[in-house]
């Protein structure tokens, strides 16, 4: 059992014998064979949007603490922010793509990053045989283009991510519908705040901290937060945090007190009571069940 949980990045996928996998640089590796699944045995998260299109056989996985059956015509995608690991996998098939979010602020489509953000957890979906074979398409073009690289490559290759990402989303159901691509100011807010979320819930817990990062008042924030998401700043806050602590205290052998100082706590007293105020169970016990 590991003692933290190991973040991954694509410059350490890229290590890792994947015999059939194809990276441009340390943005973007996609694979349609995935052979090798034993970095994710424990929890862990990829520094990166992850997508994966089943078209065969099936995959239990755990992602944010719950289990889950990835089979045949299903699309995941996972954030950076979210914790995965997989328990199991029978006979998998599956196009496999992971791109670094600095990749993904260079593609400029934010009505992407909406979409991920806007969904209180990953994105999980059973897609039609016409939607699978439409996004099987681009991975041919992907790694033909990345293997014959040439002068055009990057703006080939960022073209044709732009044209997959906005097919997944028009295959999500009520993504982008009746709005089209215009951002709204609180939806940008919104965005900004989540990634703000991503880098430092390890550490910080208060409205006011993000508020001060993103140059507003902690009302102003708290506002346009409910306005775009149905839930508060401070509900997104505790939600990553006790993630965070849950994933630790079942899967690692940190003591309660080394995960309440990982999580910036100032005492192991505090860190109990702000846990049982939320889960309503104290951290020891947690772990016993």
């Amino acid at each position: 059992m590991p003692t933290i949980l190991t973040p991954i990045s694509i410059s350490d996928l890229i290590k890792q014998p994947f015999k059939y996998a194809t990276a441009f640089g340390d943005k973007l590796i996609i694979t349609d064979r995935l052979g090798y699944l034993e970095l994710f045995k424990y929890p862990c998260r990829i520094n990166a949007v992850s997508i994966l299109i089943c078209t065969g056989g099936r995959m239990e996985c755990s992602i944010n603490l719950n289990k889950y059956t990835v089979e045949k015509n299903t699309i995941l995608i996972c954030r950076s922010s979210d914790i995965l690991q997989i328990i199991s996998s029978e006979n998998l098939e599956a196009y496999a793509g992971v791109i670094a979010p600095e990749f993904v602020n260079e593609l400029k489509i934010s009505l992407w990053q909406q979409s991920i953000y806007f969904s209180p957890e990953f994105f999980m979906k059973k897609i039609s045989d016409q939607d699978l074979t439409l996004l099987r398409y681009y991975y041919p073009l992907l790694r033909e283009n990345i293997q014959n690289a040439r002068k055009e490559t990057p703006n080939i290759i960022q073209s044709l991510i732009q044209a997959f990402v906005y097919t997944i989303v028009s295959i999500m159901d009520g993504v982008g519908e009746g709005r089209g691509f215009k951002v709204s100011r609180n939806e940008q807010i919104f965005e900004q705040f989540m990634s703000l979320l991503s880098q430092y819930h390890n550490s910080e817990r208060s409205v006011q901290f993000y508020a001060d990062k993103m140059c507003l008042t902690s009302n102003y924030l708290s506002g346009e937060v409910k306005a775009c998401s149905g839930r508060s700043a401070l509900e997104w806050i505790n939600d990553y945090v006790i993630l965070e602590a849950k994933t630790l205290l079942m899967y690692t052998t940190l003591s309660v007190q080394e995960i309440s100082y990982r999580l910036n706590f100032p005492t192991q007293s505090s860190f109990g009571k702000y846990f049982k105020k939320q889960t309503g169970v104290g951290p020891k016990d947690f772990r016993k069940q």
